[in-house]
């Protein structure tokens, strides 16, 4: 069963504090998922009084690779163009990939979670900073405009991270040009390659925010608040990505009359469920 990835990576070029000294925790009002380190709300962040318990990981590990590979024929068009429109020898093959590998150790993980409620949202989003973002004409004069609330952190200790990227060319067969008139092709006949490679690792033993959890709060007619996990790297398991329903928990929630509170044990607690 495949499972939903919902939580975002923090930046890791500054490792943001844990709170309360960094600027992100629970309840945190951000713009976008790329930069949680700006939270609008950071002054006034309403407290949660019922997280669920901490839960506590040890010796945690996790790679995040990919790989792309692709034909030049473009690039083959582009050597044609190059020598005045002769045609190129016909073995010609040309592959260009990109190989990208992540890898994070921490000593342990922390998860902090909480879910917040119709209450919760109203006051939060009264946050003056928020007031202001929305009365700005983008957004004042915008059907639908949207801001994402924190409900999940984990705080990593001893982290040891490597990023490594290696890119290659590699062009074999006949590199020679056909030059029909003459009935002869010049130039050699064997391959070329080009790689480069290239690694980056840090170590750190001070606690920091390693990626966090967002529900997005739609503001149009009515606010909603709603599921949101476009561009996580990371699941955490139980959420199946072909769910029958839209998770939706409306600050009007009593208004919708096909809504029901149904409980979700991968949320700890009652969601609203909407049959799709």
């Amino acid at each position: 069963m495949p499972f939903t990835k919902t939580y975002f990576l923090c930046p890791t070029s500054d490792f943001i504090s844990p709170p309360p000294k960094g600027p992100l925790s629970l309840g945190s009002i951000i713009r976008s998922t790329s930069a949680p380190q700006y939270p609008l709300n950071r002054a006034s962040v309403v407290t949660v009084t019922d997280a669920f318990p901490p839960v506590v990981e040890t010796d945690w590990r996790k790679t995040v690779s990919s790989e792309t590979g692709l034909g030049l024929g473009v690039y083959a068009q582009f050597l044609q163009l190059a020598t005045g429109g002769l045609p190129l020898g016909s073995e010609v093959n040309v592959e260009h990939s990109n190989k990208t590998s992540n890898t994070f150790a921490f000593d342990t993980v922390t998860t902090l979670a909480f879910e917040p409620t119709q209450e919760y949202v109203e006051e939060a989003v009264k946050a003056p900073a928020v007031q202001t973002w929305l009365r700005e004409p983008r957004q004042k004069f915008a059907l639908v405009s949207e801001l994402f609330i924190v409900t999940g952190m984990k705080l990593v200790k001893g982290a040891k991270i490597k990023y490594s990227t290696s890119q290659s060319t590699m062009a074999k067969g006949n590199f020679g040009i056909d030059v029909t008139a003459l009935g002869t092709t010049l130039g050699p006949k064997g391959y070329w390659t080009s790689t480069n490679d290239d690694a980056t690792e840090s170590n750190s033993e001070s606690e920091f925010v390693f990626a966090f959890r967002v529900k997005r709060l739609r503001f149009g007619r009515r606010l909603k608040l709603e599921e949101y996990n476009k561009g996580a790297f990371m699941t955490v398991g139980g959420e199946n990505d072909d769910d029958g329903c839209i998770l939706v928990e409306d600050v009007d929630g009593a208004t919708i009359r096909t809504a029901e509170a149904v409980p979700d044990v991968t949320e700890n607690g009652n969601v609203y469920c909407i049959p799709a």
